[in-house]
């Protein structure tokens, strides 16, 4: 295939058949891009290049060429009038395309380039001895055409050769190349030359063989020491820099010195300019590319070049030209050292400077911009020693320069100095305006500064690379400047986007005005010579064009990301206050009303790019001050003010004359803005939604309608209009959802309508919600098939989908990939809603109708509701689980939480719970998608909703495990009820579940197993610690509690409590084979996180770890007998383990001992006394709680007493008795103590409360023998808590409040124990008297407190609505 191709390719450009001398226009680009400064590139940088080349046909039939063997003004519409709509390549001139015979050479050229390295040697080896034959054989002109072409094509083959680093082939090979190259290197033809010497130097990259390397730099070496005639010393010369430049320093290294001494001779020929020019720049190409190398030679060069500058005449511009181009490259080979203070390397940066300051002052652009290029490096290397105090000025007077190459330097260099210096650069730009300051000044720059001065360029700059460095130095200055001179940057934008040509229709205006009134014109023609001073205006201000003022969106948008970082700049009232103390107004909240207009001039405009910017900007606005507060009228936010512009800015958008593109985005807004909560009032709220609806009638348009744009747009708009809504509704949803959950209390600052405005969001979307469904059901099964591989393109519909064509496949593909996720959640949500609650209410027996029918056109009539919300049901989970296990693509985190969320309202109804667990292998499926999510994602938000799915899937196993229950029992009730039969019938209910008789838990298999994995991995996500393997692998990350978020405490929690409920889905042994993992799980986190080391506290976590415990301590399953001694072992084993971590020890800082007690507690009370009541767990148990007790924490203390009366209070003696003995003691005697120290904080009091009860729970208990004993310890001990009635007055609060709770106390125990409470006051003969003082002074001061109520209810009330004037003569009169 290859050869027979390269023959009509080689035929094609060697102009076998061919009689016009027809040459390639890809020579030039073929060339390196540094070599255009031996070209003559003059005509290729100016900003008529264009005219240039369309002039160039006329000079050649004038023989005045000045772009020789050029297909320049070749280039006509005419020749393709596909380029009328085809998107032109980047790079390639605008006037193409060019001439037929042209373009099929430049494509042969790119072919024979592509096909070249997979050609046999053979075949390479024919083709360049044929090359040579052609070039022999040609003469004349015609030669050189042919040399062009063949050039060209070699140039192509060796790159190719490169990039994809294959050999050129054996020695016959490289020589036949090498004759040809060198057969050209001494052509007349410049460019030849040039071609053939890059030719030669990507030939030895690609050959790479040193020998052969040697070989042709000493070849060039002979010819330079032996030649001399100018057209063999330029192309040899040339011939050494490519070498140099493709090889490397390190390659080329041993002919260094002989290159630069010959090179360095070549360029004092004063004889020949030319063989200076193409010397020198091959010296610049040597130590460009010699790197460390080439330092030894900086210096003589640098000598060289400074002579040179000095010696040679200023017409000799090439020359100029090209010692700058070296200059440069021996700072760059200098580099960073420029900085340095030796005596050789301040000579070495004097020369440097001096070179600069005259090629500054030369005469040519040329030279000019390879000066202000030189500066600009000696800026990056050695900043200090730039003076940027004149350098600025000169740049700023050179941006208006009429030569596009001194804008190009001038303007990269200010781009470079404005990312280090951008504060210095704008301030002195700015004293440049207006008068200028020291004499200094810019008539270009204006009260805007450099920054408006750059915006004005954008507006009639049309080379791309200029356009790009300007913007990029405008966006330096805003990323640096912007935050703290934003009233500056907020004006300039605003004066670009509301500027308008306001002088060009005032003046035609007066014209039309002046033709409609001949009299006026009479009058007026007489005063005519006065007005004939007025100056024309030849060049009047060009207001910004469209792109300008897109670019200036852009940066407002930049301006609002950067501000960001300050809270303050978004809080309308910190920034007022922060003003009025520093004067300081720099802050976006005081801007916003510049902020709406600027976004609504843009939306509004006629361009729609400029709308589209509109938009997104009016999008970034709402969403970043949607709930800044008005200080002014609290309750109410700040962009509520600005509702009228919102509507106005977005209602053009939806006009049926507006592209799609446009109308996406502004759906998108809308749904922003009615999702933001500001609109608060339903007129308001109606404005924007009457768009939204109007936006519907776009769905209902077919196939057959011929719309404007293509296929592709219509899909857009449609997507857009559908997510829009979806958005809306979820956002109603969820509010309504939270209103219903905290009902919210109205305060005097909100509004009467507050209320009222969830339920009306949620009223506006609920009549379109019929049809909507339909769509975004449609919408995911378009996408879903759109998702599908390509081997399954076969099952598309042939009349493609609901929302897109079949010709437009593969470019809607990416607007349902941004469409899909909000879609798919707002269709969860109605499902949850409306079908599964009604499918749900009927499977439990709350609801009889027939879930809604919402059948698509297509769908079979024999379907019933139940399998249509099959479909969808599948359908959902099928879109989700795909796009959060493909491997192909890397979801967005908020994709990827609207899909969990999605799942979780799908599967939060009974009936599609009940769908999933009738398919195991889904519900293990869908854990492990769980998995892989929270494995792979980072924030605990993410991992929060993945967890509250993964409860759903355990939810629908236990409730399909109880129904299955359920049937088994009515089996069983139906059955004959003997005792036999009634134990067979338990035995069967137990053996429900995971585990069977075995306990075997199989992993492939298991929901159980894969439950535990995902629990396991957000474990260890939040606690590293707690991963099994961390041990064994010697790196086990140390626990920072401080770095731990409440989200993620409390997402812990939550897996504890699903991995506790794991039981109730396994069979007694299967129960007994998990409760080992889920109680060292449990244990262990709590060891981590509730450690006594730690300042926090975490009571979410602590509260799922006790739940967690007693669900396991309590569980049925513990009761079976099979079962029953190995799992009350299990749990000793976890209590044991618990109490071994609770005190401090060698690898453990202990745990908190109020959690300790806690967990203790559950133990106790949960589990029987055989677990518990051993005496090596009893005893260190005991001794925790003493050690509690002996804490000077009051609420440990108290939290202790507590845990003891919860034990007393299961009236089981024997489990209480030892914590009586240990502890009741110590109570009694602190209460004694407070008889002499009154508690002094309510923390204190609440102990001192605690205590009594606790003793109360000891009288109850204790015999009606012994009950005399313990009240007489009470009774005394309430009694000397009493105060007298002059003490009262001056105790604490706490105080009072600890003797009137004696009192209160002692009134209880008097009726409850009537005869002990009589022989103890009997036996205390003191008691009596102040007890009786204190129930008198009780009843005086009941009393006292009444006297005030009962005046205050005899009085009238005072009217809440206050009269002014008295009317209380109004009858008499």
């Amino acid at each position: 295939m290859y050869p027979s191709l390269l023959r009509e390719l080689v035929g094609e450009f060697t102009l076998t058949d061919n009689p016009a001398n027809t040459t390639t226009s890809m020579l030039r680009s073929m060339c390196h891009v540094d070599d255009s400064v031996i070209l003559g590139s003059w005509l290729q940088e100016t900003d008529h290049k264009a005219i240039e080349d369309q002039i160039e046909p006329n000079r050649r039939v004038d023989k005045e060429v000045l772009q020789p063997n050029s297909a320049s003004g070749s280039g006509a519409l005419e020749h393709d009038s596909q380029s009328l709509y085809a998107k032109c390549p980047a790079g390639e001139p605008i006037p193409g395309p060019l001439p037929l015979g042209v373009a099929v050479i430049d494509s042969s050229v790119k072919l024979y380039g592509l096909i070249f390295p997979r050609v046999a040697f053979k075949h390479r080896l024919q083709m360049l001895q044929h090359f040579n034959e052609c070039i022999k054989q040609a003469k004349s002109v015609r030669q050189q055409a042919v040399q062009m072409n063949i050039f060209s094509a070699v140039l192509c083959a060796l790159k190719s050769l490169s990039e994809n680093k294959a050999n050129l082939g054996p020695d016959d090979v490289k020589k036949a190349a090498f004759s040809l190259i060198m057969g050209a290197l001494s052509n007349s033809n410049p460019i030849l030359r040039c071609a053939s010497g890059e030719a030669l130097g990507r030939m030895a990259q690609v050959v790479g063989d040193s020998r052969f390397i040697a070989e042709m730099a000493q070849y060039s070496f002979d010819k330079l020491k032996s030649a001399r005639d100018v057209v063999s010393r330029t192309g040899h010369s040339l011939a050494l820099g490519c070498l140099h430049r493709y090889v490397g320093g390190m390659g080329s290294g041993q002919h260094l010195n002989t290159s630069v001494s010959i090179l360095l001779a070549l360029a004092k020929d004063f004889n020949s300019p030319v063989v200076q020019v193409w010397a020198i720049h091959a010296l610049a190409l040597i130590a460009d590319s010699g790197g460390p190398m080439f330092r030894s030679y900086v210096e003589p060069t640098l000598a060289l070049v400074l002579q040179l500058l000095l010696t040679v005449t200023p017409s000799t511009v090439d020359v100029h030209q090209c010692l700058g181009k070296c200059l440069s490259a021996l700072i760059t080979s200098i580099g960073p050292e420029l900085q340095g203070n030796t005596a050789s390397l301040a000579t070495a940066r004097l020369y440097c400077m001096v070179c600069c300051a005259i090629m500054y002052d030369h005469p040519d652009s040329l030279v000019e911009a390879e000066a202000i290029t030189c500066l600009q490096q000696l800026h990056m290397f050695a900043p200090r020693h730039v003076n940027l105090t004149s350098l600025v000025p000169q740049l700023c007077d050179t941006l208006m320069s009429s030569h596009l190459l001194l804008r190009r330097a001038a303007v990269a260099c200010l781009r470079q100095l404005v990312t280090r210096e951008a504060k210095d650069i704008s301030e002195q730009a700015l004293k440049l305006s207006g008068e200028g300051t020291n004499g200094k000044k810019c008539e270009y720059i204006t009260d805007s500064g450099l920054e408006g001065t750059l915006f004005g360029m954008l507006d009639t700059e049309i080379d791309e690379q200029l356009v790009s460095d300007v913007q990029d130095t405008i966006v330096s200055l805003l990323q640096t400047l912007a935050t703290a001179n934003l009233s500056r940057w907020i004006k300039l934008l605003k004066d670009v986007l509301s500027a308008s040509t306001d002088t060009t229709s005032a003046g035609t205006q007066d014209d039309d005005g002046g033709a409609g009134d001949k009299d006026d014109d009479d009058d007026e023609n007489d005063d005519a010579t006065f007005t004939t001073s007025t100056v024309d205006i030849t060049h009047p201000a060009v207001a910004p064009r469209w792109p300008t003022r897109v670019f200036a969106v852009e940066c407002l948008m930049k301006i609002i990301i950067a501000c960001e970082e300050e809270d303050v700049q978004f809080d309308l009232a910190g920034a007022k206050q922060l003003k009025e103390k520093t004067g300081n107004g720099n802050y976006l909240a005081l801007h916003l009303s510049d902020l709406i207009r600027m976004a609504f001039i843009s939306a509004t405009s006629d361009s729609n790019e400029l709308r589209l910017a509109g938009l997104s900007a009016l999008e970034k606005v709402i969403t970043r001050f949607a709930s800044v507060p008005e200080p002014e009228f609290p309750g109410h936010v700040i962009l509520e003010q600005y509702q009228a512009q919102v509507g106005a800015a977005l209602r053009p958008a939806f006009s049926p004359e507006t592209p799609s593109d446009v109308t996406a985005a502004a759906c998108e807004v809308c749904s922003t803005w009615i999702g933001s909560g500001v609109a608060r009032d339903l007129n308001d709220l109606r404005r924007v939604h009457q768009l939204l609806v109007s936006s519907l009638a776009k769905l209902n348009t077919g196939k057959s309608h011929t719309p404007i744009y293509n296929e592709s747009a219509s899909t857009m708009e449609k997507l857009a209009v559908i997510r829009a809504w979806a958005e809306v509704y979820i956002v109603a949803v969820n509010k309504e959802k939270e209103k219903t959950q905290k009902p919210k209390l109205k305060t005097e600052d909100e509004d009467e309508y507050t209320e009222y405005t969830t339920e009306s969001l949620l009223s506006l979307v609920q009549p379109e919600l019929a049809a909507l469904s339909n769509h975004w059901f449609n919408a995911l099964k378009d996408h879903a098939l759109l998702a599908l591989p390509s081997e399954y393109s076969s099952q598309l519909p042939p009349d493609g989908g609901a929302f897109y064509h079949p010709d437009t496949i593969e470019s809607t593909k990416q607007h349902y990939k941004k469409s899909w996720p909000p879609i798919l959640y707002a269709l969860s949500l109605w499902l949850n809603e409306n079908s599964f609650a009604e499918l749900s209410g009927k499977l439990i027996g709350g609801m009889g109708s027939q879930a809604v029918n919402l059948q698509p056109a297509n769908a079979p009539a024999n379907m019933n509701p139940e399998e249509l919300n099959q479909d969808k049901l599948y359908l959902i989970l099928g879109i989700c689980m795909e796009s959060l296990c493909s491997p192909t693509s890397r979801l967005a985190d908020d994709t990827v939480g609207q899909c969990l969320r999605g799942l979780y309202a799908l599967l939060d109804t009974r009936w599609p719970r009940q769908q999933l667990a009738e398919d195991p292998v889904l519900c293990r499926e869908l854990l492990n998608v769980m998995h892989r999510v929270i494995l792979t994602r980072d924030g605990v938000e993410l991992h929060t909703i993945a967890l509250d799915v993964v409860k759903q899937v355990v939810l629908a196993a236990q409730e399909c495990l109880e129904a299955e229950k359920t049937v088994l029992k009515e089996k069983g009730l139906q059955s004959t009820e003997t005792s036999t039969d009634s134990m067979s019938m338990t035995d069967s209910i137990y053996s429900i579940g995971e585990g069977s008789d075995s306990g075997d838990i199989l992993p492939e298999k298991s929901i159980v197993f894969a439950t535990l994995e995902v629990c396991l991995c957000v474990m260890v996500r939040q606690v590293p610690a707690l991963n099994p393997s961390a041990p064994t692998t010697g790196f086990q990350i140390p626990t920072n509690l401080n770095k731990l978020t409440d989200e993620s405490i409390s997402l812990m929690g939550s897996s504890i409590t699903v991995m506790c409920g794991l039981p109730t889905l396994c069979t007694p042994q299967g129960g007994i084979s998990i409760l080992p993992t889920i109680l060292h799980l449990t244990v262990n986190a709590m060891r981590e996180i509730c450690s006594r080391s730690s300042e926090r506290k975490f009571p979410v976590f602590t509260n799922a770890v006790l739940q967690g415990l007693q669900s396991l301590c309590t569980s049925p399953l513990s009761e079976v007998d099979v079962v029953h001694s190995e799992w009350q072992n299990m749990i000793q084993s976890a209590l044991a383990t618990i109490i071994h971590y609770g005190n401090p020890g060698d690898d453990h800082a202990g745990i908190d001992l109020e959690t300790l007690l806690l967990t203790l507690a559950v133990f106790t009370l949960s589990c029987p006394k055989e677990v518990t009541g051993v005496q090596n767990l009893q005893t260190p148990t005991l001794e925790i709680y003493k050690q509690a007790w002996a804490s000077d924490n009051i609420e440990l203390k108290t939290k202790c007493v507590q845990t003891v009366i919860s034990i007393l209070q299961l009236q089981e003696i024997k489990i209480s008795t030892p914590y009586i003995h240990a502890l009741s003691p110590k109570i009694i005697e602190y209460l004694y103590t407070i008889c002499n120290k009154r508690p002094n904080t309510e923390a204190e009091l609440i102990l001192v409360i605690e205590a009594i009860r606790m003793l109360e729970n000891l009288i109850s208990m204790a015999d009606e023998k012994k009950r005399v004993t313990l009240v007489a310890l009470l009774v005394p001990i309430l009694v000397s808590y009493l105060y007298e009635e002059k003490q009262i007055d001056a105790a604490s609060k706490t105080s009072q409040a600890l003797h009137q709770q004696a009192l209160t106390k002692l009134m209880k125990i008097g009726p409850q124990y009537p005869d002990e409470f009589r022989t103890v006051m009997t036996t205390y003969a003191d008691l009596k008297p102040r007890l009786e003082a204190a129930i008198k002074l009780n009843e005086a001061t009941k009393l006292k407190r009444a006297q005030p109520v009962a005046k205050n209810l005899a009085q009238p009330a005072k009217p809440t609505i206050t009269l002014k004037t008295n009317f209380a003569n109004f009858a008499a009169s």
